[in-house]
This record gives C-alpha cells, sequence and structure tokens, in this order.
C-alpha cells in the first residue's frame, strides 16, 4: 500500500531536482564566464604590465637612437647652425651673440671658436678673440680733452 505513495516522491524529488538543476544552469553558465573573463583580464593585465616595463626600461637606459636618416639631418643642421654662427661672428662681436643664443659672452665666444673648429676656419681662436677685443675697445669711449 505505501508503494505508490513512495514512487509518487521519488518521481516528485526527481521533478524537483531537474527544476532546480535547470535553475542552477544559469547561474553556473554566468560563473564559468566570469571565471573565464577573469583569466583572460588577468593575462592581458600580465601582457600590458609586461610591455609597460619594457618601455620603462628603455627610457631609463636612454636608449634614444637615431635612424641613419634623422642623423644625417642632424648633422647637416648642426653644419648649418655652425655656419650661421661664424658668418654672424665675421661681422658682430660674441657679446652680440650671446642675447640670441640666450648665454652669457663668454660662452658665446666659446661657441664660436667651437663653430670655426668644426669648419675648419682658419685661426678661430685668434679671430674670434680679435674681433671680441677690437668691438670692446670700440665701444670702450675716451674722455673728451676739454
Amino acid at each position: 500500500m505505501a508503494g505508490p505513495i513512495h514512487e509518487a516522491t521519488d518521481k516528485l524529488s526527481k521533478l524537483e531536482a531537474t527544476v532546480a538543476s535547470r535553475a542552477q544552469a544559469p547561474l553556473k553558465k554566468i560563473e564559468r564566464l566570469e571565471q573565464t573573463r577573469d583569466r583572460r583580464i588577468k593575462k592581458i593585465q600580465e601582457q600590458y604590465a609586461a610591455k609597460i616595463a619594457e618601455i620603462q626600461q628603455e627610457m631609463e637606459a636612454g636608449t634614444e637612437t637615431l635612424t641613419p636618416q634623422e642623423r644625417e639631418q642632424e648633422s647637416s643642421l648642426l653644419r648649418e647652425y655652425a655656419e650661421a654662427i661664424v658668418t654672424f661672428s665675421r661681422s658682430a662681436s660674441a657679446s652680440e651673440l650671446a642675447p640670441l643664443l640666450g648665454v652669457s659672452a663668454r660662452e658665446a665666444k666659446t661657441l664660436i671658436i667651437q663653430a670655426q673648429a668644426d669648419l675648419g676656419v682658419a685661426d678661430a681662436a685668434e679671430s674670434a678673440a680679435s674681433s671680441s677685443e677690437d668691438k670692446q675697445d670700440d665701444k670702450q669711449t675716451v674722455p673728451a680733452a676739454s
């Protein structure tokens, strides 16, 4: 007599388990997706952390390398700069060049000498020194005799 009751109870338990399992399936799927997402995020963070560390090492090492084309352009520009300084120094003194370059007259004189040396101008030191002295002599005034 109790057999049909037990059978019905077993069937109800199985049905409840099936319904509960079906209700849990989306939650398990969400959990798996979240775990997959978290693993991928962690992997991406590690990749970017490695790239950032590599760039920081390069930055700290100061490995600023110029391409051959950039080196050639830099060399050309430095030569042009030196030529401009030498040309300017032929008609002006180091003290007149100094404000243009934003340096002291002494540094301007050194730059003139260096530019002349870089360009291979003969008597670089003498011409810079004499033009500087001549210009300063011209600026000194002699008191008028009364």
